[in-house]
């Protein structure tokens, strides 16, 4: 009886070590598959990774060409931006070229004279459509901003400050100023002497 129980026992322990040993089979395998399946992600993620940097190289050098381009495209711009503005002008010195190269003896002065305008025309029409903008003011409020005033004069039949001659005409390009108008101003008496009367009654007011 106890012989048959010491073998029961022997044959319980042997089926418990082979279910460990099974056990232990199972999980290397299920190890050596996780393993496996690291390894295989770590690949992927490395040629992932790889291509990604290729990527990034390939637009950092598209993006350096792009710069060179732009910049060599800014540094063209400045250096013949005007280049389609002095072929404009070209024209104008080939008419001034034929009007002088016309023998006094067979021309008149009002043919000539025509023909000059007729260059003046052109020249002023050429910076227009350029943007470049005339500054006239005659019979206008005097314009610090873009008067030069030359002179005064006193003249009781125009208003205080009013332009009345232009010695040379100013001009604006788009919105900056390239040369004041140098101009006269008028001074009218009674008008000059009641601003002053009023700047030095608000002087006073407001000292008060």
């Amino acid at each position: 009886m106890t012989k048959e129980k010491g073998e029961k026992r022997k044959m319980g322990g042997k089926k418990v070590v082979e279910e460990k040993e099974i056990e232990e089979v199972k999980d290397n395998e299920n190890l050596k598959k996780q393993l496996e399946n690291a390894k295989n992600e770590i690949k992927s993620l490395k040629e992932e990774n790889a291509k990604l940097k290729e990527a990034y190289i390939r637009k950092v050098a598209d993006f350096d060409n792009l710069k060179k381009r732009t910049q060599k495209e800014k540094e063209d711009a400045i250096k013949y931006g005007n280049a389609s503005l002095l072929l404009s002008i070209l024209d104008v010195v080939d008419n001034f070229e034929r009007a002088v190269a016309v023998e006094p003896e067979k021309s008149d002065f009002h043919s000539f004279y025509e023909g000059v305008r007729l260059i003046e025309k052109h020249l002023k029409d050429i910076l227009f459509s350029a943007g470049v903008e005339e500054i006239n003011p005659e019979n206008q409020p005097f314009d610090p901003f873009y008067h030069e005033a030359m002179m005064k004069e006193m003249r009781d039949d125009v208003p205080d400050g009013t332009v009345t001659a232009v010695f040379q005409k100013g001009y604006k390009y788009k919105d900056r100023l390239l040369r004041p108008a140098k101009v006269r101003v008028a001074i009218n008496p009674k008008e000059h002497q009641e601003k002053q009367d009023n700047q030095a009654n608000e002087k006073k007011e407001s000292e008060e």
